[in-house]
Parts: structure tokens; C-alpha cells; sequence
């Protein structure tokens, strides 16, 4: 954590799930020689990791030094998420034990899985929605009882029945409560197909373990899985502490466990190098570990050029990497998914620019992020951010959807939009996103809040 100020190393130490001795000895010290605690809670803000952080600072028994301001921030965030994280597993678990009557072998991905393992809090941090992986045969199966449950598909905002596209995607569309509450990605897979990756599914499933899921039974993957996961799942810019932490305090809870030569002999079979390296050099960058360092040298040599000067960029200074995290991509997604939805002419005149300015002009703060510029950078680079972004911006859309896909569906709008303006009888058309959160039994608002709250 070299060329960091003491906020700044305060912050990362704080969301250690379980730090050494001489971890915790360190953070306490720095507590009382921090003067801007403003300072840390916008680095937490910035990162998603404002819950943990508190959580953490008060089991160091130092949260007593936070200022009353300050405080009073963290606890806003944290008594927000507390409240939609308690509501989505409350309402998740009853969900859970159906899929388990039914015969069902349900993988609780990610976050929901960390609370429960490696936090021991399932209020860690904001949970968006709960990731499932079940074998794909047991999709029909999935979805019955989502509707038994009365849940509605995302998929049906555009007027499509969800279904199974295995050459296409590698999960269905988020199914939702009627009240919101529960939000939950089901996957048969753990990275598009379009992606090029051959991940070996029949392999995992054969090292899956059954688990107590807060007193409903379920199963986790094998650490060295949820590991490979989480570099192959790793969002290109949204790399805050938030995905970070979860990265780094998976190697540590499961460093005694972990088979590295069977990871990296997963890593190989699926071509996943310049994931796994550019997630792991990211890390390693903040919170050093041996493990970390071996598991970065088995795959660096079979990263590309690209990747490693990127890498290389990303990690300069400790202190930008900090405040890296961009959400922007789920800007563009949103925009997307909302002009898809609506059949109304000036409704979709408005989705269509905000894609596309969202694409074309991206504001200066996330094209920073973007290109790993510090604070302060000149006006040459900050211009030479913004005039790249768009083709960074289309890079990670193309990587994730493959080469063809992103430019067809971008094309695809001017199409849409076009066809929209011509006066048509409304029978035949998609219900638009007024329409069907009627049809639901939500307000505009509620769904609203359903979309935006996905990143």
C-alpha cells in the first residue's frame, strides 16, 4: 500500500473481513493519527464499501473518533442497505427452499455467498440482486417457480417471454418480486459464451458443497471456482474496493484450501489469463499477498500486450486506483433496456439520447476514471480521456458481448427509433414501462427503482 496517505490505507485496511494482528494494530494507529475523516468516508463512498468500513472501524473500537458528521453519513448508507439486504433475504430464503424441494441443486453466487462465509454479515454491502447458478436442465423447473412465487421477468418490460439462449447468454433475464424486495440473476453459466471463454462447467459442478444458507440448505462452489469467478466476472472499470475487497478476502479465507495447481489448470482450459491477470494485479496492487503474487506470475506470460500496458497503467498510483470505480457502462445498459421498453415516440426520442450520449459524450469524471487519471491531471490528458472513451467504452461492450453483437444492437437503435415515429395502431406492441408496471402491480416509480438499481 506504498504512496498512500493514512486515509487512504485506513480505508483498505478496514475492509479486511479478518485481519492479522499486526493488521489490526495498524489500523487502530492510524485511527488516531487520521485528521479527515471526511476524506475516508468519500474513499469508502467512492468504493461501495461505506458498510463495511463502519462495521469494521467499530470492531477495531476506534469508531469513536469518527466525527459526529461523519457518522451520521456512514450510518445512512449503511441503515439504506441494511434495510434492501435484510427485505432480499427475507425474501430469498423461502424462495431458496422450494428450488431445494423441488429438487433443485441451487449455487448461491458472490456476495450473498461471502456474506454468509467470509463476512459473517449479509450487510456488508449493497447486494443488487441474489446470483444463483443452476444446471441448465432445471431452467424450466427455475422459472415455474418463480412464477409460483408470483415473480415477473425484466425480459417482459421488452415484450419477450424468458427463455434459455444458451449460444447467446449465460443466464435468463433478473425475475423480480411484485414488491420489489427480491431481485435474483439465475445463471447456467458464469461468463457469455460470446466472450470466447471455455469454462468447464461439468468440473465445477463436480466440486460443488453443500452449505447451510442461513438455515436453508444450498450448495457453494469450490473456493478455486468462486476465485475464477470473481477475475472472470470482474467489471473492466467498476474495480472499487467493492469487487476488490471480495477478491482479496476470498484469498485469504480460503488460502489454506486453495489448490493452486488446479486453479491455474482451470485458468489454462478456459483461456481466462488476461482476466485473471488483470483482476489479481489490481489486488495485489493494494493488498499484497503472496498467493496473490504466484497466482499473477503463473498466468502474466500468456497475458496480452494490451492487457499488461493497461495493468500497468491501472496500477501506477495506489491512490487513483482507489477512486477508480465507474458504474458508467450500466448507465449506457439502462439506457438501453428503457428504450427497448417503451413504444412511446418522444419516450423513446429520450432513451435513444441518452445511449448515445452516454457512449459518445462520457463526463469528465468517469472518463478519468477510465484512463487512471490522478486528481488534478492537465487539461491535455483530461481532453485525451474524454476523445478515448468512447472506444474504451466500446472495447468492454465488444469483449463481453463479442465483436459483432454490441455494433448490431447499437445499429438496431437508429432502426427502432425510426420505426417508432411512424403512426401504427397500438395493438401488437410492447407494453411500455408505464403500461407494464401496471401490469405488475408496481408504479412507475417502483420499477423505476427496481432498474436503477442494478449496476
Amino acid at each position: 500500500m506504498s504512496g498512500l496517505t493514512d486515509e487512504q490505507r485506513l480505508t483498505v485496511l478496514a475492509t479486511l473481513a479478518a485481519p492479522s494482528t499486526v493488521e489490526r494494530a495498524e489500523l487502530v494507529r492510524l485511527a488516531r493519527r487520521v485528521t479527515d475523516w471526511q476524506e475516508v468516508f468519500d474513499l469508502s463512498a467512492a468504493g461501495a464499501t461505506a458498510p463495511l468500513v463502519a462495521a469494521n472501524l467499530r470492531k477495531a473500537q476506534v469508531y469513536d473518533l469518527v466525527s459526529d458528521t461523519v457518522r451520521a453519513q456512514f450510518a445512512a448508507i449503511a441503515d439504506a442497505i441494511g434495510a434492501t439486504n435484510k427485505a432480499r433475504l427475507d425474501a430469498a430464503l423461502p424462495l431458496l427452499r422450494r428450488l431445494h424441494e423441488a429438487g433443485v441443486r441451487v449455487v448461491v453466487l458472490k456476495g450473498m455467498l461471502f456474506g454468509s462465509e467470509i463476512y459473517a454479515d449479509p450487510l456488508y454491502k449493497r447486494m443488487n440482486d441474489i446470483d444463483i447458478l443452476v444446471e441448465l436442465e432445471h431452467i424450466d423447473t427455475v422459472i415455474e417457480i418463480y412464477r409460483e412465487f408470483g415473480m415477473f421477468s425484466v425480459s417482459e418490460l421488452l415484450g419477450k417471454t424468458p427463455k434459455v439462449r444458451e449460444k447467446r447468454t449465460h443466464h435468463l433475464p433478473s425475475f423480480v418480486s411484485r414488491d420489489g424486495a427480491l431481485v435474483v440473476g439465475t445463471h447456467w453459466g458464469l461468463i457469455t459464451p460470446l466472450a470466447g471463454y471455455s469454462v468447464d462447467y461439468q468440473a465445477i459442478w463436480s466440486r460443488v458443497r453443500e452449505i447451510d444458507f442461513y438455515g436453508v440448505p444450498a450448495w457453494a462452489m469450490a473456493h478455486e471456482d468462486n476465485l475464477h469467478h470473481l477475475c472472470i466476472h470482474l467489471p473492466y472499470y467498476k474495480t472499487g474496493l467493492r469487487e476488490l475487497a471480495d477478491i482479496w478476502n476470498l484469498l485469504r479465507f480460503a488460502a489454506a484450501d486453495l489448490d493452486v495447481e488446479l486453479l491455474r489448470g482451470e485458468i489454462a482450459k478456459a483461456g481466462s489469463q488476461n482476466l485473471v491477470f488483470h483482476a489479481l494485479s489490481l489486488v495485489d496492487r493494494l493488498i499484497p499477498d503472496p498467493l496473490c503474487t504466484d497466482l499473477i506470475d503463473a498466468v502474466a506470460d500468456d497475458a496480452t500486450r494490451f492487457y499488461r500496458y493497461d495493468v500497468a497503467r491501472k496500477t501506477r498510483d495506489a491512490a487513483t486506483l482507489l477512486r477508480s470505480r465507474s458504474t458508467h457502462t450500466s448507465q449506457i445498459e439502462k439506457a438501453y433496456l428503457e428504450f427497448n421498453a417503451t413504444q412511446a415516440p418522444r419516450e423513446k426520442l429520450d432513451r435513444f439520447r441518452a445511449l448515445w450520449s452516454n457512449l459518445l459524450v462520457v463526463p469528465e469524471a468517469e472518463a478519468a476514471k477510465m484512463s487512471s487519471l490522478p486528481p488534478g491531471a492537465p487539461a491535455p490528458s483530461r481532453i485525451g480521456a474524454r476523445l478515448s472513451a468512447p472506444y474504451r467504452l466500446t472495447r468492454v461492450f465488444q469483449r463481453d458481448l463479442g465483436p459483432w453483437l454490441f455494433p448490431a444492437a447499437l445499429v438496431k437503435t437508429v432502426v427502432d427509433l425510426g420505426v417508432a415515429a411512424v403512426p401504427r395502431r397500438a395493438n401488437g406492441q410492447a407494453a411500455d414501462i408505464d403500461a407494464f408496471a401496471a401490469s405488475v402491480g408496481m408504479t412507475r416509480a417502483q420499477l423505476q427503482a427496481v432498474l436503477d438499481g442494478q449496476e
